[in-house]
């Protein structure tokens, strides 16, 4: 299932590309939070947003993929001292923004994050975001992500986004 999904996500994304309005590409770091902060002391991750919308209408509606590595901490369990392994996930999301004033932006990114680590699956992904326009093609934004996998894995977050 997870892989016809991808396939699916990638040809829409092919297909799609042929006549793009806006692509965006973005990075962000962020702290772990909900059960993430349990075992995890940072988390990045990379995006691509693919905006259907011209760029200065005040309402974009799109498409994004990106990658989130949550890397594990040491903790102590009975005791003992115990490594944990990052957690990686893939999310692949629409994504709606509405611009206020012409360098504000807000909204909501959602859809499901597959899980690339051992153990995880994946599960409904929400990422709502706030974001200032500080040039033509930069974009500094702040956001809570959240994936719902077995355990809760959620992130405070503050990313740069570049558009093409």
């Amino acid at each position: 299932m997870k892989k016809l999904l991808l396939l699916m996500c990638i040809a829409l994304f092919s297909l799609t590309s042929v006549n793009a309005q806006t692509f965006k590409l973005g990075a962000s770091v962020g702290l772990p939070a909900a059960d993430a902060s349990d075992i995890s002391n940072l988390v990045i991750g990379i995006d691509a947003y693919y905006y259907f919308t011209d760029i200065d209408a005040p309402i974009e509606f799109g498409l994004n993929a990106g990658f989130r590595n949550f890397f594990g901490d040491e903790i102590q369990v009975l005791g003992q001292t115990v490594s944990v392994d990052d957690a990686q996930f893939l999310p692949i999301a629409a994504a709606a923004r509405l611009k206020l004033f012409g360098i504000f932006t807000g909204g909501l990114d959602a859809g499901y994050a597959l899980g690339l680590s051992d153990g995880l699956d994946g599960g409904f992904y929400y990422r709502p975001v706030v974001g200032l326009d500080i040039a033509d093609t930069i974009e500094l934004n702040v956001s809570y992500e959240n994936i719902s996998d077995a355990a809760t894995w959620g992130n405070f977050n503050v990313g740069l986004l570049f558009q093409f």
